[in-house]
């Protein structure tokens, strides 16, 4: 009997050592890289805003080295210098990232720039065309300096990285293609950030490196997870033939077993329900609002109740980050999130849409009601009393569905709403009449 223990126990122990042992090596183990070595034979170029009707000048420092120097000049509205390289010197044809989850960026920024700005931009035959650059679609992230001045590298998350909004609104890129997409990465691109004033800019960039999981950790550790079951479920049968005398002891820890399921399943339920919100403002984000969307066309194909969309964009939000940095930008984002859901019904779905944009579901609504609700919810903002002490104001487009009209012409029309209402005066409401 005590034989049997003691190579029970140690095979436990044996167990935590291995697990001890994955759980510790699995960042070094399970992980992949894929290596750009921007000295290695690509296409690369840098370009200025002088195409552009401004005065900045780029010029090569050391172009063996990937060194260059921008010289950001007053006369133009939004000046910009940059760098490009293609991936496989190719426009059509780039490298599929779409299984990595972060970019580490070995990057030297010597300058007066607050931000850099970065894009991946990602070609495909849906809304691409070869015979226009711009066409790519410009996966971007526009992060502070200091964060490369802390290491000398960035290590960013794909998942932060957004579709540019001008570039969608350029294109009038539909729903189903305005998200991230990594697939076909053709080139990377390193730009000036925002709100430049004149000056000298260095750069120089070092490296890229793409990180993927061969395993991802949630499977890592719930492959752990199980093979302890398992092993905890090979005991207690070894218990139940070797010990009968054990038979309450057991009983206990199938219990134990019964609540640790029970606990794993609330878990990952809420798990779930955190997948559908915004981590920062609570509302929903587009994955949430998608099923409310589904159900509400199908109401107003079978019962006829009318769908409405409210778009909203905050006016001037960018000059608000700009003067009061993203954070007092980020504050303002929740307490808007939290005036909205509190005047509106229960039955309608409020989610952010991008940014500073939001979308508001009003299922069994019509076009005269929801234009009511969004003039109220424009007063309301108008006159709330921020935390910035800054009055914040928004635009709104307003559209109802119309009969043989899919989502995608809805929310275009929603969408040329608010280009209308922030084109005009901004801090009002446009109706589309269909």
């Amino acid at each position: 009997m005590l034989s049997l223990l003691l190579k029970t126990e140690k095979k436990i122990l044996a167990l935590v050592i291995v697990t001890v042992l994955a759980i510790v090596l699995r960042p070094w183990v399970l992980v992949s890289n894929h290596v750009i070595d921007p000295r290695d034979d690509h296409t690369r170029r840098i370009y200025d805003d002088v195409l552009n009707g401004g005065f900045s000048e780029v010029h090569w420092v050391d172009q063996p080295n990937e060194q260059w120097k921008c010289i950001i000049k007053g006369g133009y509205e939004y000046p910009f210098c940059g760098y490009e390289m293609y991936l496989n010197n190719s426009f059509v044809e780039g490298v599929d990232l779409s299984s990595y989850r972060s970019m580490r960026l070995l990057l030297d920024y010597d300058g007066p720039a607050k931000t850099v700005r970065v894009y991946l931009r990602n070609y495909d035959s849906a809304y691409s065309r070869d015979d226009d650059l711009k066409s790519t679609k410009y996966n971007t992230i526009e992060f502070e300096k200091e964060l490369l001045e802390e290491d000398g590298y960035l290590e960013i998350s794909l998942s932060d990285f957004s579709v540019a909004d001008w570039w969608l609104q350029m294109h009038s890129i539909p729903l189903r293609h305005s998200y991230s997409d990594f697939k076909n990465i053709v080139i990377i691109e390193i730009q000036t950030g925002s709100g430049l004033n004149p000056g000298e800019h260095n750069f120089q960039l070092k490296g890229i490196e793409f990180k993927r999981e061969i395993i991802s950790a949630e499977s890592w550790y719930l492959l752990i997870i199980l093979c302890w079951i398992a092993a905890i479920l090979g005991f207690l049968v070894f218990r139940v033939f070797s010990l009968k005398k054990e038979l309450m002891t057991q009983q206990r820890k199938e219990s134990e077993l019964t609540q640790l399921n029970t606990l794993l399943d609330k878990q990952a339920k809420n798990m779930e329900v955190r997948a559908k919100r915004d981590p920062l403002t609570g509302a929903f984000n587009r994955e949430g609002v998608e099923e409310s969307l589904v159900e509400a066309l199908n109401e107003w194909h079978v019962s006829a109740k009318r769908l409405s969309i409210v778009l909203l964009d905050l006016d001037h939000f960018k000059q608000m980050n700009d003067t009061h940095g993203h954070a007092a930008g980020d504050k303002v984002l929740v307490e808007l999130s939290t005036l909205i859901t509190s005047n509106i019904r229960s039955s309608d779905r409020f989610a952010r849409w991008g940014g500073e944009e939001f979308l508001l579901v009003c299922r069994d609504s019509e076009l005269s009601e929801t234009t009511s609700l969004a003039e109220k919810l424009r007063v309301l903002i108008e006159n709330y009393q921020f935390h910035s002490s800054t009055q914040v104001t928004a635009s709104f487009g307003v559209a109802s569905i119309n009969v043989d009209e899919n989502l995608e012409g809805l929310f275009k029309r929603a969408d040329e709403a608010l280009y209308e209402a922030k084109r005009t005066s901004r801090n009002r409401v446009v109706a589309s009449e269909g």
